[in-house]
């Protein structure tokens, strides 16, 4: 359990360290490579020769299992992991191309990141504040405080998510 919990920590602080969504989103990536790549290691045979002259051809550099989505799609169809894994882990990529690629400055709490991120399964992404005051009423400052707040809410929901999938996807065996 220790041990469990010492690899958790490590995930959440790697995710942690990261303060926009670009960065989020590149770390959860990075995390669900190396998970793709415990399980992709694990399916195949493992004796030296094997991993030297079969397995690591397919895995580096242009070799057909080089890059992740291709890895993912092979660990998905030999039935490692499940379907609801598999979407998740492939949500995460598109969204992580989408916002690398672009030019905009993403928040947590924007549209485009929120549409895609309430798709995962097993969150449930807090709802948005609501500030019943009349207009000439309302303090900016305790809106500004209510927006960043949600913006918490939000990335604390995906750091647990993303943990739990990566964990997920760690302890798991591949035959």
């Amino acid at each position: 359990m220790e041990e469990t919990q010492a690899f958790e920590n490590r995930i959440l602080e790697r995710l942690n360290a990261r303060q926009t969504v670009q960065g989020f989103l590149h770390a959860a990536v990075g995390l669900l490579a190396e998970a793709v790549d415990l399980l992709i290691l694990q399916a195949f045979r493992k004796d030296d020769y094997a991993v030297k002259y079969a397995v690591e051809p397919l895995l580096e550099g242009s070799g057909p299992l080089a890059a992740l989505p291709v890895r993912l799609k092979l660990i998905y169809a030999l039935g490692v992991i499940s379907r609801d894994e598999y979407e998740d882990s492939e949500l995460l990529l598109a969204l992580h191309n989408e916002v690398s690629h672009g030019e905009h400055d993403y928040q947590f709490t924007d549209d485009e990141i929120l549409g895609p991120l309430s798709l995962l399964h097993g969150v449930a992404l807090p709802p948005a504040p609501t500030l019943h005051l009349p207009e000439d009423v309302v303090d900016d400052a305790l809106v500004d405080m209510q927006k960043q707040r949600y913006q918490q809410m939000v990335r604390s929901t995906l750091v647990l998510c993303i943990t739990d999938l990566v964990s997920r996807l760690c302890h798991k065996k591949a035959f």
